[in-house]
């Protein structure tokens, strides 16, 4: 798999793909191929691509604000959903977490997410309540 990454610049206030990284002595160049193009720290924040999809199709990476649907086991057509963030462990795993969720696999739940937001743009939406919903 050929790693994936976005960009959120923090000057700007923008996400935008990545075009070219390019590792020098003095840091990491990063640029988005039109008219960003800052070294890796203060100035900008890569996103990794998880490399799964959401049950929409649209490609998750790590920043990335998510709800996960679940069925309810007591009502027949009535599914709970939560926010959560997806981030990435130490040893590599990505998972997701948020207000009512405390920790999960991301990959083994990525057919019940659905990705509404990051975190640099969207923030509020990790303080909402959970909801409910009929099929």
């Amino acid at each position: 798999m050929k790693p994936k990454f976005r960009a959120w610049w923090i000057q700007d206030e923008v996400m935008t793909h990545i075009d070219t990284l390019e590792f020098l002595q003095g840091g990491i160049r990063v640029s988005d191929g039109c008219w960003h193009e800052k070294f890796l720290g203060d100035e900008v924040i890569l996103m990794q691509s998880t490399g799964f999809k959401d049950k929409n199709g649209t490609e998750i990476f790590v920043g990335d604000i998510v709800i996960h649907t679940q069925k309810s086991i007591n009502y027949g057509d009535v599914y709970h959903n939560d926010y959560a963030e997806v981030f990435q462990q130490q040893n590599g795993a990505y998972r997701i977490r948020g207000k009512h969720i405390y920790e999960m696999d991301a990959f083994c739940n990525r057919k019940r997410l659905e990705m509404v937001g990051n975190i640099f743009e969207n923030v509020e939406l990790l303080d909402h309540d959970s909801f409910t919903t009929e099929k």
